[in-house]
């Protein structure tokens, strides 16, 4: 077997990805992607990814597939795969990659290196599958007990010398930026996300080449943002949403999801954060955390590669707020199982 790569997608591609999914639209999906991989072997179509993101430091990989013709368990299967995602992730580099994946490939992910994501939400619509997703308010046993954590969409407010609304009430939601500059939209994000700087320019890629973008005003004070990239039809995924830590308490994280929820019309809505969210999006009934969000940091040439997930058994306690300690909360262990998995 000599398997062919290309990013290519051209109109020739149109017949044979949209028979290879089923769907008349996909290739206009592929097309419209930000990246893209096929595979053929002798001129026919085996293999196929793409990936939605606004080009800046998120990416969101879906549609992995292989021809039905390679059986579970052959090895062309895995290879076809696994060079998809080899070839693909060279466009990734320096970026957090999202695998928005399925259960009958939970060992291949693994395999290429992809963690499993304990902290990623999706909009739970009739005609999913029951079993892909945890139910709803679920919390691993490690987040039982733990103290509250401040979080970008909900906390408690903070008097800093100025009247704080009573309630989130006489802050208005508004869709895309409204009156708001693209320095206030970085100012919120920086002092939102425990004041970790945010970069200008970095930000304003982001939020121009995103899908849907919601703000929330207190008259003219921008005080909340959100945003989603999209792929027009399919999948979008909820990024960076933030709440000046003046109004954190006032239900704004709530509801600039939830406006989100509104503008969206993309099928499948995932949301991946950090662990410090977890009680926050619980929270949200209509969102259940997927047991299938994988994700991987692409390290470029200059970066050191964080360290994977690790299989416990040292029986060394890891020390608090360490990169290992970090990586635990975010994925599970590597060969980490539900039950109904064995």
């Amino acid at each position: 077997m000599g398997i062919f790569y290309t990013s290519d997608v051209t109109p020739v591609d149109r017949e044979a990805i949209n028979t290879f999914y089923g769907d008349a639209s996909r290739y206009e999906r592929f097309r419209d992607s930000f990246v893209s991989r096929l595979a053929y072997d002798r001129g026919k179509l085996v293999g196929a990814v793409r990936v939605i993101s606004e080009g800046v430091e998120t990416a969101l990989l879906v549609d992995l597939a292989v021809s039905s013709e390679y059986a579970d368990g052959d090895p062309g299967r895995d290879e076809i795969l696994l060079g998809l995602l080899t070839e693909i992730e060279k466009d990734l580099t320096g970026r957090r990659v999202m695998v928005y994946g399925q259960r009958e490939l939970l060992e291949l992910y693994e395999k290429a290196g992809y963690g499993r994501c304990k902290n990623a939400w999706t909009l739970f619509r009739e005609g999913m599958k029951e079993s892909d997703f945890l139910p709803w308010g679920y919390r691993f046993e490690s987040e039982f007990g733990a103290e509250p954590s401040k979080v970008p969409g909900e906390g408690v407010p903070q008097d800093n010398g100025r009247k704080i609304r009573p309630d989130g009430a006489q802050v208005l939601i508004a869709d895309g930026l409204a009156q708001a500059s693209y320095p206030e939209v970085n100012e919120v994000l920086t002092k939102a996300f425990f004041g970790r700087p945010h970069d200008l320019a970095k930000t304003e890629k982001a939020f121009s080449n995103s899908s849907y973008v919601v703000t929330a005003f207190d008259g003219e004070r921008l005080v909340g943002i959100a945003r989603a990239v999209a792929d027009g039809g399919l999948y979008a995924t909820i990024l960076n949403v933030a709440v000046d830590p003046e109004y954190q308490g006032l239900s704004i994280g709530k509801r600039l999801v939830r406006r989100l929820d509104e503008q969206i019309r993309e099928e499948i809505v995932v949301l991946n954060t950090h662990p410090g969210a977890v009680g926050f999006y619980n929270r949200f009934p209509e969102y259940r955390r997927n047991k299938y969000v994988f994700e991987k940091h692409i390290a470029g040439p200059e970066e050191k590669r964080p360290e994977r997930p690790q299989s416990g058994g040292s029986g060394e306690k890891r020390p608090q707020g360490s990169p290992s300690d970090f990586r635990a909360k975010m994925f599970t262990p590597a060969g980490y199982r539900f039950p109904d998995e064995y």
